[in-house]
């Protein structure tokens, strides 16, 4: 193999290598989608988000009837998504900023009513959502 040849397959891979770290890093920070690698717990949902993810953050908001009428679970993270996020973070003395986060999740994540099972508390959206229970 020359050297010509050598350093184009060499740039051809730097190109390619700095390709897919564009795709992956982007400028932008956004809302995991429902399908993503990870779990739902392992990211942040807030308004404009949608999924499986923000249906199970639904249903488990609604689980725990914490202020407002009861979501529609439709995946969509509009205005009344976010009120009841706001309202579940006030409720139980967090950072109320509207964002299902690290923190809300935590409170999500566990029935706090003693031990389980907890008859109305749903444990298959927890557990779609990454909640270690």
């Amino acid at each position: 193999m020359t050297r010509r040849t050598m350093r184009s397959r060499i740039a051809l891979a730097g190109a390619a290598l700095g390709l897919a770290i564009a795709g992956s890093v982007g400028g932008v920070a956004t809302a995991a989608p429902a399908q993503a690698a990870g779990q739902c717990v392992d990211y942040q949902y807030s308004a404009g988000g949608d999924g499986s993810c923000v249906a199970n953050i639904q249903t488990l908001l609604n689980a725990f009837k914490v202020g407002g009428p009861q979501l529609e679970v439709d995946g969509q993270f509009g205005e009344q998504t976010r009120a009841a996020v706001v309202a579940f973070q006030t409720y139980w003395g967090m950072q109320v900023d509207g964002v299902v986060g690290a923190e809300t999740w935590n409170i999500l994540c566990g029935p706090q009513m003693g031990p389980g099972p907890i008859s109305w508390y749903p444990y298959d959206a927890a557990r779609a959502s990454g909640c270690n229970i």
